[in-house]
């Protein structure tokens, strides 16, 4: 807890103490430091006011001042500093009606989701927890502050942030909370999908996807997640997933594969995804298909870097042979050429090599020949050896 980036955060509190102000450490920062988990976020919570903070700091962005948010930058890195609020009833169940700015941490701490994220830390990185979140974290519990019905009425993402708490963690939902979570389930369909899809892309990336997904089903929830509900294939396909997924295009192509009556443009319109999920699916679609049937050095070939471990995920997942990341990235290694930038021979060179010739598709036709046969090392990579291989008939 005493490295770099908490020094850091303690330096900022020290700066909003000197004004008069109470200032500490909250939320997940807390939460994964007791854990030992690496903290990727620190916040911070203070008394003071989003425009007595902005007075404070020569560096502040102000990301939602209407929430009592800013962002502090400081020595190059970033802390986002909300005033101690309270919040009022959620006729949504989406956002609060009003944000009222209050003095007093406990207050603050107490419209929390869960215990374990309603733990402060001070200057000293002495720990407050007045809602037992340490002995939560001890015994293993996502547990509620407050009642969780109350919590879960509040803010219905809660419901599937417990969810994906529990697929990160290994934790346990608490009773009391998943049988809120069953009862009160249908309330997510109020929740902005954007929403719902950051939470779910955590969910199946976590070490204890499995378990999650157990209460998922269990409370009924996986309902109001979009094309999850109303099919038995669907719902079949996601209970066969046996591991973590990396990434939101894995599931995707997966759920496409097992699926195929439901395309790649539906589950991304339906989750409000980017193109460039969009693509990485249909990309990962197309290569497992090959992969049925083509050699493998020419899957490779043509699989994007950034692709690697999702391919070899959907090869566990979709086929009978699963290939590991050591042997792809030893494959990748062997090519002769990465890309076809690297191949001695341009379109102009083909029309040379065929002067008679009028130009046409025939053209890029005959290129991408040499650049599959070059990679499946039919033909070495010269422009004699290429000349005399379409010269021969290819």
């Amino acid at each position: 807890m005493t490295n770099n980036y908490f020094r850091l955060a303690q330096q900022v509190i020290l700066y909003l103490e000197e004004q008069g102000f109470q200032a500490y450490i909250v939320g997940g920062a807390v939460r994964d430091a007791i854990l030992q988990r690496k903290v990727e976020d620190i916040d911070i919570a203070t008394s003071a006011h989003p425009e007595e903070v902005q007075r404070i700091f020569s560096k502040v962005i102000p990301t939602g001042i209407q929430h009592g948010t800013v962002l502090v930058r400081y020595q190059n890195e970033s802390f986002e500093v909300t005033t101690f609020r309270t919040e009022s009833t959620y006729s949504d169940s989406r956002r609060p009606d009003n944000v009222l700015f209050v003095s007093n941490l406990q207050d603050d701490l107490a419209r929390r989701d869960f215990t374990m994220n309603a733990i402060a830390m001070n200057r000293s990185l002495e720990l407050i927890d007045p809602f037992y979140g340490q002995q939560d974290i001890e015994y293993k519990l996502i547990r509620t502050v407050g009642k969780a019905k109350e919590r879960f009425l509040e803010d219905a993402l809660r419901m599937m942030r417990a969810i994906r708490f529990q697929s990160q963690l290994g934790f346990e939902i608490e009773k009391t909370a998943l049988l809120a979570i069953q009862q009160n389930r249908q309330r997510l369909s109020k929740i902005a999908v954007e929403r719902i899809a950051v939470e779910w892309e955590k969910t199946i990336r976590g070490n204890y996807f499995l378990e999650a997904k157990k209460s998922l089903f269990s409370t009924g929830l996986f309902q109001y997640l979009p094309l999850l509900n109303n099919d038995k294939q669907v719902e079949i396909a996601i209970k066969e997933i046996h591991r973590p997924l990396p990434s939101f295009a894995v599931f995707i192509a997966y759920m496409n594969i097992s699926v195929q009556k439901i395309a790649i443009t539906d589950w991304t319109t339906q989750w409000k995804l980017s193109n460039q999920i969009k693509k990485d699916s249909k990309t990962l679609v197309q290569l497992i298909l090959q992969y049925q049937s083509e050699a493998l050095r020419w899957i490779v070939y043509q699989l994007p870097f950034h692709l690697s471990e999702d391919f070899c995920v959907l090869t566990e997942l979709s086929s009978n042979h699963a290939i590991s990341m050591q042997n792809l990235l030893n494959e990748k290694k062997t090519l002769v050429i990465q890309s076809r930038n690297e191949l001695v021979v341009t379109g102009n060179d083909i029309i040379s090599f065929f002067p008679d010739r009028s130009k046409g598709s025939w053209i890029q036709e005959l290129l991408f020949q040499v650049e599959q046969a070059v990679v499946l090392e039919k033909v070495d990579n010269t422009k004699t050896a290429i000349r005399e291989w379409l010269k021969n008939g290819s």
